[in-house]
């Protein structure tokens, strides 16, 4: 009996030994620190089942070793919490106590990151205001650039937006405006809760301190002449971006419309109406490249943008600070696709055929001059006057007689390879000529001539790269079939016309095109389209399309930069990005005002289809992510 109740009083003394952890709170508030570890220590090593409280214990273990200076430990603890306990209700004190860690170590960039987790996470509004204060307080005041640059690009989700707009405000009042709408636009998209949205547009409202009910922009278009079937649509796009704008805010936008005739002298009169007019704040047009340097010109030093749609001449910007190109450079697409050729698609050797303008030239010679760059080979470089109605008999015919020729020398070589062979006692399949064989059809004289070179498909041309003028494809198609070539043609924006292509589809079955947009294979929702119908009596085509992503991105700009021309310019020049329906923005080039945003396509089956694009990093190929590609154009 004695045995027995000394058995039953064990357990009871035990039990009564074990710490309290009431006990280790009161001892944590007393700042008896080091007695409040011994407990929570023990209590955390306990079984979850005999202490329902040990992630509380464990968590407070973390605090009290911060509290002692053991902040390294205390750290390492914190980062093993989530794993061991993740369904614990301390998961978000845990990111405000990591604020305080990091803060112990005095690393200002991560207590701020955890400080403003933290404001995201809880639910306590006393902790929530805490380490808002501490988030504010930090990237105000202790942070330095480069912690600046790395908190506002960490990440795009409710906390990297709150320390983004902490950021810009940190910029602004240090005086970069440039950093600040930057992050702005970048970050402008994602932004949901409405308490961050009160934040950003109390913020934007800073960049544009005099409000204004009306915004004028002006549209300087050939609405007669030789181009007024481009500068007629570009105008109704501009104008239906206009009343989407009105529709969805409350500024009117009043266009400003202007016909030069495409008349430099008449450009540069109207530059002159502009520049004296303080109400626009920017220009959209005109639309040569010489009617631009003419405006341009007028209005250097006024900070007044003027947006080229179509002018796509190289270093164009580099002539005046109120340009901004729309559309890429001749340069930027012709260096992109030379790249692509050689270094995704493999070609080596290469012929061009171009107009003799001064388009064609530029369009021919940056992507030669990048071919030989990259190691590849310019075998012929022809010029033609006026439309490419026959090409065959000089710039074809010459083609031919260089792969012909090529052919006949390594028969000649085959053929003394073969013979030494022979004395060695080959098999007879084993001694064919294949190029013997390629060449049979023509073979009844001593070498290939012209005359009859056409019975010969050719495949010493890897690519042939046309830079043409609208209108052109069909004479080009068919001499490219007539011709035997075995080739993949290369060709820029030029090429994108749909139903052509479609008649012509079976002369050419390796296309690859560059373009400035996503035209050739971007869908238009049905809606847009049965209103601008509706409006205009007309589909929207390219150039209205043009339009209304020009006029687009300008309101766009236009929304933080009040009545300004010069606030104006620099929203544009300091948000790198823009997307329209079509038309992609990325600005770039020496000037940060060339659009540096280039698309590769290929046609296949009839339709054209994303293959990959150029961007300020280089090239992104559509092979390496799973994506569904809408449709082309109807």
């Amino acid at each position: 009996m004695r045995y027995y109740l000394l058995f039953l009083f064990i357990p009871l003394i035990l039990f009564s030994a074990r710490p309290d952890f009431k006990e280790g709170v009161s001892l944590y508030n007393q700042g008896a620190y080091w007695e409040a570890l011994r407990i929570f220590a023990e209590l955390a090593d306990e079984n979850e089942a005999l202490n329902p409280q040990r992630s509380a214990s464990a968590y407070m273990r973390i605090r009290s070793y911060n509290k002692l200076g053991f902040s390294q430990r205390a750290l390492m603890l914190a980062r093993e919490f989530p794993t061991s306990y993740p369904k614990s209700d301390y998961l978000d004190d845990l990111e405000f106590l990591l604020g305080e860690i990091y803060l112990d170590l005095g690393d200002a960039r991560e207590a701020a990151w955890y400080f403003a987790n933290s404001a995201a996470s809880t639910n306590d509004k006393k902790i929530r205001k805490a380490a808002r204060e501490y988030s504010e307080s930090l990237v105000g005041t202790v942070c330095d650039d480069d912690d600046l640059h790395a908190l506002a690009a960490r990440s795009i989700d409710r906390t990297g937006q709150f320390l983004s707009l902490l950021v810009a405000e940190r910029y602004l009042k240090d005086g970069d405006r440039g950093e600040a709408i930057d992050i702005l636009f970048n970050l402008r998209p994602y932004i949901q809760d409405n308490d961050l949205r009160k934040r950003a547009i109390k913020l934007y409202n800073r960049f544009s301190p005099t409000h204004t009910d009306t915004l004028h922009v002006a549209a300087v278009l050939p609405l007669s002449g030789a181009l007024s079937s481009i500068g007629a649509p570009i105008l109704d796009g501009i104008r239906y971006a206009a009343m989407t704008y009105m529709d969805s805010t409350q500024q009117q936008v009043n266009l400003h419309i202007f016909d030069n005739a495409s008349e430099l002298s008449e450009s540069i009169r109207i530059a002159r109406i502009v520049r004296d007019d303080p109400r626009i704040i920017a220009q959209i047009g005109p639309l040569t490249n010489e009617n631009i340097k003419g405006t341009a010109a007028v209005l250097e030093g006024q900070r007044i943008a003027v947006i080229a749609p179509t002018a796509t001449e190289n270093h164009l910007t580099g002539l005046s600070e109120a340009i901004f190109q729309f559309r890429a450079t001749r340069e930027r697409k012709a260096i992109s696709l030379a790249e692509y050729a050689v270094q995704t698609l493999g070609l080596k050797t290469f012929a061009i055929i171009a107009p003799s303008t001064e388009y064609g030239q530029q369009f021919a010679d940056n992507f030669a001059t990048r071919v030989d760059e990259l190691g590849g080979l310019i075998q012929y470089q022809g010029w033609y006057v006026g439309e490419p109605t026959d090409i065959s008999r000089i710039h074809f015919g010459r083609i031919r007689e260089l792969g012909l020729e090529e052919l006949y020398q390594k028969m000649q070589v085959d053929s003394l390879r073969l013979d030494s062979l022979l004395t060695g006692l080959i098999s007879e399949g084993d001694s064919v000529n294949i190029y013997e064989e390629q060449l049979e059809p023509i073979l009844k004289k001593s070498r290939p001539t012209r005359a009859d070179s056409l019975k010969v498909e050719l495949s010493h041309i890897d690519g042939l790269f046309f830079p043409i003028h609208k209108g052109s494809i069909t004479y080009i198609a068919s001499q490219i079939a007539y011709n035997n070539m075995n080739a993949h043609i290369l060709g820029d924006e030029n090429w994108l016309d749909n139903k052509v292509l479609k008649k012509n589809a079976s002369y050419l079955p390796k296309l690859t095109l560059v373009a400035g947009d996503r035209l050739g294979f971007q869908e238009i929702s049905k809606s847009y389209t049965e209103e601008y119908i509706r409006i205009f009596k007309h589909r929207p085509e390219q150039y209205d399309l043009m339009g209304f992503d020009a006029m687009g991105m300008v309101l766009n700009a236009a929304q933080y930069a009040g009545n300004s021309g010069s606030m104006l310019w620099e929203v544009l020049i300091n948000s790198p990005n823009y997307e329209g329906l079509v038309h992609q923005v990325q600005w770039g080039g020496n000037t940060k005002r060339e659009n540096d945003l280039v698309f590769l396509m290929d046609y296949v089956d009839k339709a054209f289809k994303l293959t990959g694009y150029y961007d300020n990093s280089g090239f992104f190929s559509m092979d390496s992510v799973e994506t569904e590609l809408p449709s082309e154009i109807e």
